[in-house]
C-alpha cells in the first residue's frame, strides 16, 4: 500500500462551500454514462445549484482533533496499522475544515457504511471505509489529482477518505445544502432520488436516520 500523505490541523469548522463542489460538477460526464448502484451516480445529471449555507458543528481545534478521530478509530477492528490510522485521522480532520463536514457526520458515515472496517466490501462491490463503487472513485480520483490504480486504489485508507468526502460534499451542494437529500443519494444515487423527487414521493429516511443516529454517539464522547 502507498504511503499515507498526512493533512493540516483541525480548525474552526466553516459553513458549507459549494466551491468544491463546482470543481467536481465536471466528473459527471465521465461517470453518468453508465449505471452505478448504491451510493454513487447514476443516471443522468441536473444543474448544479448553490448550496444554502447551513451552520455545521463547531470544531476542535489543534492536534486534539486528529487525536480524538484517532481515538475512535481504534475502538473498531480497522485492520490498519497505527500510521495508516493516524494518517486517515489527519486526513479526516482536514477534509472537515476544507469542506465545511463536521468530523462527527464523516464519523457517522464510515460507521454506517463500513463499520470502520478498512477492507469492507458490499454486494454491490462498494469498498473501504466509506463504501465507493469503482466507477464513481475513478471519476474523482481523476478530478482530484489522485492516481487510480484500479479498484484496489479505495482500500487505500486517506484516498477512500478524500474521494468519499468530496463526493459527499458534491452532493450536498448539489441538493442545496439539505444534508438528508445528500445522504439519501449517497446511499440511493441521485438519479434515484430525483426520480423519487419529481414525483412527490417522500424521501427514503431509513439511511439518514442510521447516519444520524451514529452521529450521536460521535456527538456525545
Amino acid at each position: 500500500m502507498s504511503a499515507r500523505r498526512a493533512s493540516d490541523r483541525r480548525a474552526r469548522v466553516r459553513f458549507c462551500s459549494g466551491g468544491a463542489a463546482r470543481a467536481l460538477a465536471a466528473l459527471v460526464a465521465t461517470v453518468l454514462s453508465s449505471s452505478v448502484s448504491c451510493s454513487l451516480f447514476t443516471g443522468s445529471m441536473k444543474e448544479v445549484r448553490e448550496p444554502v449555507e447551513t451552520p455545521v458543528v463547531e470544531a476542535l481545534a489543534g492536534p486534539t482533533a486528529v487525536d480524538w478521530v484517532e481515538g475512535h478509530f481504534t475502538q473498531y477492528h480497522t485492520r490498519l496499522a497505527p500510521f495508516e490510522i493516524r494518517a486517515v485521522a489527519e486526513t479526516i480532520v482536514a477534509e472537515s475544515r476544507e469542506r465545511g463536514i463536521d468530523l462527527e457526520l464523516i464519523l457517522s458515515l464510515i460507521r454506517t457504511e463500513s463499520g470502520f472496517n478498512n477492507f469492507a466490501t458490499s454486494h454491490v462491490g462498494a469498498l473501504g471505509l466509506m463504501q465507493v463503487m469503482p466507477h464513481t472513485g475513478k471519476a474523482v480520483a481523476e478530478k482530484l489529482g489522485i492516481e487510480w490504480r484500479g479498484a484496489e486504489t479505495l482500500f487505500e485508507p486517506v484516498t477512500n477518505v478524500r474521494i468519499g468526502t468530496a463526493y459527499l460534499d458534491w452532493l450536498h451542494s448539489r441538493y442545496a445544502g439539505s444534508w438528508d437529500k445528500a445522504l439519501a443519494a449517497y446511499n440511493w444515487g441521485p438519479t434515484r432520488i430525483d426520480y423519487r423527487l419529481a414525483r412527490g414521493r417522500a424521501l427514503p429516511d431509513v439511511y439518514f436516520q442510521k447516519v444520524l443516529a451514529d452521529r450521536s454517539i460521535f456527538l456525545g464522547s
